[in-house]
């Protein structure tokens, strides 16, 4: 029903240019960025996390970055954070993103977590989807985006209302729009939609190819537009400095210490053996990894060697924190990773921080 909606209210300006028939021809002019998120755009722009988080202390979360998937909307990441149930989403032409936000901002990472620096113009072409209890389900209103307040110094922005799900109506309005679903295109380059088994030779060669496609062309892009590759936005010294925050504070809301202690069973004398876990130590390892990635002349959301003289001078884990928010009014994103609480076991707590900041250090 959904789809036949679409079909008759919505009548986007299409341009054959942007369909893909194989993952090889994915470029600038055949991808779509999409964002999912809580706030509609203020005038035109997306914020980043930190410029719209200062709380009532003054304090501020520290992501500079906003993130995109391209041409599909993002599925959960390893992490668990999901974004399936946002009610706006953001579909937005790449080669137009390039024409109207400075160069020095495209940051990069994958296609399936893109990110860009301090804010987002949003060009013409770009078609906004957001939650509107008002409207009876299957049913979506379009609207200029410049009759929305919040959206009056904008042109050639459409809105798109529905009372439905805004994950399913986003990817069909990238279709709609007349650009290929790239998750789409993969499925079928990889036979996962055909009656194979997983495990079958066929089908690891086809995804062994479809990866490889996507690779070449994603490099083929990041060398003409000049942007980093980066596995994960967790890879990048961006997302790393951030989630180092997280990490000391993983430490302060379950024991407020530097050092714990983890058991790893012994193959050979079939017993638990205790290892020390100098937390401190690995920080200020990591804080010197993230410096060596760092891109000349680029700076991240905070400084991040005051932060690491905080953890060398505090006594506890909540200190350096403290610390933290009174020199430079940061505060930790405060994202819910792992569900860490209060004694959670320090093997469970060490799994965790290794998996958002790798402690390299450590292992």
């Amino acid at each position: 029903m959904l789809v036949s909606c679409i079909r008759n209210n919505i009548s986007f300006s299409q341009n054959l240019n942007h369909k893909m028939h194989d993952l090889s021809e994915f470029s600038a002019d055949k991808a779509v960025m999409i964002h999912m998120t809580d706030y509609l755009p203020v005038n035109g722009e997306i914020l980043s996390t930190k410029n719209v988080s200062k709380d009532k202390k003054g304090l501020r979360k520290p992501r500079n970055t906003v993130h995109f998937a391209f041409n599909h909307v993002v599925t959960p990441n390893s992490i668990g954070f999901n974004w399936n149930n946002k009610p706006i989403g953001i579909i937005i032409p790449f080669n137009k993103a390039l024409e109207v936000n400075p160069k020095e901002n495209i940051i990069g990472g994958e296609p399936s977590d893109f990110y860009i620096k301090n804010k987002v113009k949003l060009p013409q072409g770009t078609v906004i989807v957001r939650k509107s209890k008002k409207l009876p389900s299957g049913k979506l209103r379009v609207i200029n985006a410049e009759t929305i307040n919040a959206m009056k110094n904008t042109k050639g922005i459409k809105v798109v209302e529905t009372s439905d799900n805004v994950r399913d109506i986003t990817n069909k309005c990238i279709e709609k729009m007349g650009y290929t679903r790239l998750d789409n295109l993969y499925s079928e380059a990889t036979g996962r939609n055909e009656d194979l088994k997983y495990i079958s030779g066929k089908i690891i060669n086809r995804t062994i190819n479809a990866n490889q496609k996507i690779s070449v062309a994603w490099s083929k892009m990041a060398d003409n537009i000049g942007f980093s590759i980066y596995k994960n936005h967790q890879t990048s010294p961006f997302g790393r400095s951030e989630f180092l925050i997280d990490s000391v504070d993983i430490l302060a809301r379950n024991t407020n210490k530097w050092n714990s202690t983890i058991s790893v069973y012994n193959i050979f004398s079939k017993k638990d053996e205790y290892i020390d876990i100098d937390y401190k130590q690995a920080f200020l390892g990591v804080i010197d990894s993230i410096n060596k990635s760092l891109p000349p002349n680029t700076e991240l959301s905070y400084d991040i060697n005051r932060f690491k003289n905080n953890i060398k001078e505090s006594v506890t884990p909540k200190d350096a924190l403290d610390k933290l928010a009174k020199e430079q009014k940061i505060k930790p994103m405060g994202e819910d990773i792992g569900h860490v609480r209060k004694n959670t076991s320090p093997n469970k707590v060490l799994q965790i921080i290794n998996d958002i900041v790798d402690l390299y250090s450590i292992n």
